[in-house]
């Protein structure tokens, strides 16, 4: 079965020093979903609001709907997951994940996207079969970490009633492999026994943010493609906003175009093939 996938991350609405307004992510937002055609899945892999403000939610939703309604995208046609960002510091009694799964439920119309009760969560779309996974659900904004007696919980229901022909995809905020030196104190604690996992149970895409960095890595016998994604509107300095989109076609081959995101080329975009 045929499938597109389009991959952002890190937006961080809400930052005063964004590179992107409200209305530039919405008309970005809706070339990309042009390009990537009308069965489009829409993966949001973290950092929605900028430190957990409120009004970087409100901004995200209005941004995210104004570009899905005008796109005609169906809500339950995008998946997200928490980050590093979407910690809020609860109340007692209260879930660090309330502001993240208000919205979340909000933009989806459903909570199968929320986290506040379970740290990893099965969404099921007809090309896809996909495991979404809080990354944060520790609460510490330093580094990732997952949750293995819920990944294996989940694990064991996809494999118990597996959803015939479709590709499975991992989603996640935090990258599990070191990226950027002896500094990168933030990738996933327990990264191998994640991977481990994932590879034995016939992942074939693995999609993370936090690292504002294009990376792709083949693991196991290369089928699963561990990828991360550019911010889509931080400013860092050597860094390049951007998204991808993937493809498998009927064949199960698979393809990659990467857009870096600027203000001076058309549309704000710009395709790109090296890193």
């Amino acid at each position: 079965m045929a499938m597109t996938i389009l991959h952002i991350s890190d937006l961080h609405f809400g930052d005063p020093k964004a590179a992107l307004n409200r209305e530039d992510v919405s008309r970005v937002i809706r070339s990309l979903l042009a390009k990537a055609g009308p069965d489009v899945l829409l993966v949001l892999s973290g950092d929605i609001s900028f430190k957990g403000q409120k009004q970087g939610y409100s901004e995200a939703s209005d941004a995210l709907r104004s570009a899905l309604e005008t796109s005609a995208i169906p809500r339950d046609r995008v998946i997200v997951c928490p980050g590093n960002h979407d910690v809020v510091k609860p109340t007692a009694g209260a879930s660090p994940f309330e502001a993240f799964d208000a919205w979340s439920a909000d933009l989806r119309n459903d909570k199968r996207c929320t986290f506040s009760a379970n740290s990893c969560r099965r969404v099921i779309c007809r090309e896809a079969d996909f495991l979404v996974i809080n990354s944060a659900y520790h609460g510490d904004i330093e580094y990732g970490l997952v949750d293995l007696t819920k990944l294996d919980s989940v694990l064991a229901d996809m494999d118990a009633a597996p959803s015939q022909g479709s590709l499975r995809v991992a989603v996640l905020h935090h990258h599990l492999i070191p990226f950027s030196g002896y500094d990168d104190k933030s990738t996933t604690r327990n990264a191998y026994q994640v991977l481990t996992r994932l590879v034995r149970h016939g992942f074939s895409l693995v999609l993370h943010g936090h690292q504002h960095a294009l990376l792709e890595l083949g693991l196991g016998d290369g089928s699963m493609k561990l990828c991360g994604v550019g911010s889509f509107r931080y400013i860092t300095p050597g860094f390049i906003n951007g998204a991808s989109l993937y493809r498998k076609n009927e064949r199960n081959q698979m393809s990659a175009n990467h857009f870096a995101i600027s203000k001076d080329a058309p549309d704000f975009l710009r395709a790109f093939t090296d890193f």
